[in-house]
């Protein structure tokens, strides 16, 4: 792994947390080879374009890495009525992503809705910070498409690795959440890591107090990794 920049941002307050604020520390990578992120992702490391990053916050210890063992998870009866509701759906799989008019207004209009349903910083894309935000980085990512016919209407963006899936960032159209359309497409990696044959799906941090991270417990049985570097079962 090349290395070329690390950088220390904050303390600057927190986004899942009002009352914190946290502290990132930044690796620039300019190179990386199959299993190095892997390897990163078990030291409580996420990729997000060229760095790597996690938290190294003083005063708080919530953020905790998650990962979902492949060999024991099946959807429950939720996810299962999900899938089925979906059913009609085209599922695409690509490597590497794309980044068009579509993916963009798709993600832009998602973006505008959690602002204002969830309170998030109001952040729009153009196409150079969609790219350097995801999709520029020493490795490609693989991209997780939905269409309903020609429309395009949720993406999932992650990690493939040797052992590994890693989630990176998902968006769907906002219009349709009576579909539970964010949760299909959050599906569509734990089904491409059991088709693949790999062994976990990293999800990015768990917060337990904040209300965007609390849906991930749904999918269990799972790992946290604490800040002493173990990972602690949480059972179904």
């Amino acid at each position: 792994m090349l290395i070329l920049q690390t950088i220390v941002n904050g303390p600057e307050p927190c986004p899942y947390l009002a009352d914190q604020s946290w502290t990132m520390k930044y690796q620039h990578i300019g190179e990386m080879v199959s299993g190095e992120y892997e390897r990163r992702l078990r030291l409580g490391w996420f990729k997000f374009g060229a760095f790597l990053q996690r938290p190294v916050c003083e005063t708080c210890r919530e953020c905790l890495s998650m990962r979902v063992p492949m060999n024991e998870w099946h959807p429950n009866r939720i996810q299962r009525r999900t899938l089925a509701k979906n059913a009609d759906l085209r599922v695409q799989v690509s490597t590497p992503p794309l980044c068009d008019p579509e993916r963009l207004l798709l993600y832009n209009r998602y973006r505008i809705a959690q602002t204002q349903g969830k309170g998030w910083t109001p952040t729009l894309m153009d196409t150079t910070a969609y790219q350097r935000e995801f999709l520029v980085g020493p490795t490609d990512m693989t991209e997780i498409s939905v269409w309903e016919g020609n429309r395009l209407r949720a993406i999932v963006l992650a990690d493939v690795e040797p052992n590994a899936v890693a989630g990176v960032t998902h968006y769907y159209d906002p219009d349709w959440k009576e579909r539970s359309i964010g949760l299909f497409a959050m599906l569509q990696t734990f089904l491409l890591a059991k088709e693949l044959g790999r062994q976990w799906v990293y999800l990015g941090y768990y917060v337990q107090d904040s209300p965007t991270m609390g849906y991930k417990l749904q999918f269990r049985p799972c790992e946290l990794r604490g800040w002493d570097g173990t990972w602690s079962r949480i059972e179904k």
